[in-house]
């Protein structure tokens, strides 16, 4: 299972589109796992709202994952070269911002 932050807005384009692709001047697209997914929330997303939680499931990628250390983190990332197919995508998830501006994962997510 990967996991992919990504805001309403952001998913209403995707579905339009029919895929998740990577970020403007980027070769892929971010995601994470159970493991790490507070790390990039944190990092990146720190008291926004307004966000989801995809769940994507990679046996249904034509494209390459990899998971890349990032520079100056022990952390290893899964990165998905290529666009997510909304058709790829198992699950969505609200994911609410905290009083103190962290995420706690969907208890669906959170149990293996």
């Amino acid at each position: 299972m990967l996991l992919h932050i990504i805001t309403k807005a952001g998913w209403a384009a995707a579905q339009s589109a029919g895929a998740v692709a990577p970020a403007e001047g980027e070769e892929f697209v971010h995601c994470s796992d159970r493991g790490v997914v507070h790390v990039t929330a944190g990092k990146f997303f720190h008291g926004q709202s307004g966000l989801l939680l995809l769940v994507v499931d990679p046996k249904l990628l034509d494209v390459p994952v990899r998971w890349e250390a990032v520079p100056d983190s022990p952390l290893w990332f899964p990165h998905v070269y290529g666009p997510i197919p909304v058709a790829a995508v198992a699950e969505v998830h609200e994911f609410p911002v905290q009083a103190d501006g962290s995420f706690v994962l969907p208890q669906a997510v959170a149990a293996p």
